[in-house]
């Protein structure tokens, strides 16, 4: 097996990886910096699911806060907000993981619904 190296000098399998591992951070800097196609493909696709989820979670904290100062939609809010709060992070973590998995197991894993709009970008 043949290890493609990039422009940091990691081996490419391990620079897969780490554009997931500090969510979308981490895709951003891989993305801004690297030269290996593959792996900017990854970097992209970091940034988009788990910015995206981080945009998603901010507003959800936002509104349950702003709404929580009405009386009589605190207890409706709060729960209901709070819940898809929760659903949220608990997504974000088992895609990271999942993402991270996938990514070290097979080179051209893709997300079944980003990968044709990605295929543009990179």
């Amino acid at each position: 097996m043949m290890h493609r190296m990039t422009t940091f000098g990691l081996n490419e399998r391990l620079e897969r990886v780490l554009a997931y591992a500090f969510g979308w951070i981490s895709g951003l800097l891989l993305f801004l910096f690297e030269k290996n196609r593959n792996v900017r493909w990854h970097a992209l696709q970091s940034m988009i699911v788990f910015g995206s989820l981080t945009v998603l979670f901010v507003v959800v904290n936002v509104l349950k806060w702003m709404l929580s100062g009405i009386w009589l939609l605190n207890l409706v809010t709060n729960f209901g907000l709070g819940l898809l709060s929760s659903m949220i992070l608990w997504a974000g973590l088992l895609l990271w993981f999942w993402l991270i998995v996938m990514t070290w197991l097979h080179r051209d894993y893709q997300l079944p619904f980003l990968s044709k709009w990605l295929r543009y970008l990179v």
